[in-house]
């Protein structure tokens, strides 16, 4: 079986990590002159990676010379090493990143950076591991921590120090790391870490958080033991989340205050994104539906499983509903949207609330087309399973699911939510727990009139 052996060497100097070489020994990688050898992430959704530096390839021949180039394949910049001969045999890849430091200034960005914090280093393997197309086989993953403190730690998404991954490097590349001085709350294959100690109860949220991933494991039916959760020290005035396999970070800062209650929605809206998805090729084209889903379980299950009550569901809701019935970009196509989405924070986020309003009437039409025999979740449900097969599933996809689950034909709605024509969201929807009304409301930051809705507990 061939394999990929990586070793991660952090050095600690001044209280901090100055830089981390990186190894990769592949027992084969057969690749012609002129094809790619690697690819390194410059830059995600606006996100920059760790420039890979001192980049050497050898083999059973000696080195292997390359040439790079870059390309744009949005919303990643590439950057390409192509092999100036053909591989022999074995083939090794040394380099060095050096983190960055976290940004200081305006907002949060996703957390895709590799990025210093507190004598540590945490961010995800897309940062600094490249892609390697043409390399299959398993994948270890081994941390010499010869040049750093002795308290030192090594983290990833799959497990705390040295890692095997069967058959795969990209889940290594989909994974989070945490590196140094880190702090965990962990039970079995369930983690939570932090490198900076902070000012709450970061317990009481692990244990929160361990409680939530349980039920939504029961929910989309997952046998899968690991998961984890890392969290980072924002030096902004606001925070988020983002989400890999099995894993996802959040963000906390000084600015806003932090509890069980002020987090619970945004810790399972980042969850939710470990189970339904379709392909997003060319992005933008299925993110309604990932986004949608995370906001509506985010909302429901832990309404239907007694975490929050009705009263709590409903500001939730209310949240989505003002947000994205005043947001000046709501016109815009979802692929529009999607252009512009990273230099655009409002349009970014209209994914998020058409998304979650298109489901919940979707919901509310299939239980009535069917008497209450069915509802989106067997929709979701139906195409996960089919996820877990190996199906490619996209927009079409969903649709027949709806149509032969459901009873019911949704594309027109589908087609005027996708093209960001009006829709309004149904009573019935939300498990028909609330009632909804038309209301006058005003556009965010240009002060035009719109018109929203208004929930409440039925």
């Amino acid at each position: 079986m061939n394999a990929c052996r990586v070793t991660l060497t952090p050095y600690a100097g001044n209280g901090e990590i100055l830089r981390v070489d990186v190894a990769m020994v592949f027992d084969a990688l057969p690749v012609q002159a002129g094809q790619t050898l690697l690819r390194a992430q410059l830059n995600t959704v606006s996100v920059p990676g760790a420039d890979m530096e001192k980049v050497w390839v050898t083999d059973c021949e000696g080195q292997v010379p390359f040439t790079t180039r870059e390309e744009e394949e949005y919303p990643i910049r590439w950057r390409y090493f192509d092999a100036a001969r053909t591989t022999r045999g074995s083939v090794t890849l040394r380099y060095t990143v050096t983190p960055c430091e976290r940004p200081d200034h305006g907002r949060h960005g996703p957390y895709f950076e590799f990025a210093r914090e507190n004598g540590g280093v945490s961010g995800p393997g897309l940062a600094f591991l490249p892609d390697v197309p043409g390399f299959t086989g398993d994948t270890f993953l081994h941390w010499d921590f010869a040049r750093m403190p002795a308290n030192s730690r090594g983290v990833c998404t799959w497990g705390e120090g040295d890692v095997r991954l069967a058959g795969t490097l990209d889940s290594l590349r989909q994974a989070y790391f945490s590196l140094g001085p880190v702090q965990s709350v962990t039970e079995g294959e369930f983690g939570f870490y932090w490198l900076t100690e902070p000012a709450f109860d970061v317990r009481a949220l692990a244990t929160f958080t361990k409680k939530l991933f349980g039920i939504m494991q029961r929910f989309f039916r997952d046998d899968k033991a690991v998961y984890r959760v890392f969290m980072r020290h924002d030096l902004t005035e606001s925070s988020g989340g983002t989400a890999l396999e099995r894993s996802y970070m959040f963000g906390w800062n000084h600015h806003q205050t932090v509890t069980v209650a002020e987090k619970q929605n945004l810790l399972a809206h980042e969850m939710v994104h470990n189970w339904p998805r379709l392909k997003d090729q060319p992005y933008g084209v299925t993110t309604w539906y990932s986004e949608g889903t995370a906001e509506y379980y985010s909302i429901m299950i832990p309404l239907r499983s007694g975490l929050i009550t009705k009263e709590q569901a409903l500001l939730e809701i209310q949240k989505r509903t003002d947000a994205y019935y005043t947001n000046p970009t709501r016109r815009l196509s979802n692929m529009e949207a999607a252009r512009v989405a990273w230099q655009d924070r409002r349009a970014q986020r209209l994914s998020y609330g058409r998304g979650v309003f298109f489901l919940a009437n979707t919901d509310a039409k299939i239980r009535k087309a069917t008497e209450g025999k069915a509802s989106i979740d067997d929709v979701v449900l139906y195409l996960l399973e089919q996820d877990r097969l190996g199906a490619t599933l996209g927009n079409e996809t969903f649709l027949e699911a709806v149509q032969n689950m459901g009873g019911i034909d949704v594309r027109a709605d589908w087609q005027r939510m996708c093209d960001g024509d009006a829709f309004a969201p149904l009573e019935d929807s939300f498990d028909g727990l609330f009632t909804v009304t038309e209301t006058e409301a005003v556009e965010a930051d240009t002060g035009k009139a719109a018109v929203s809705y208004r929930w409440a507990v039925r």
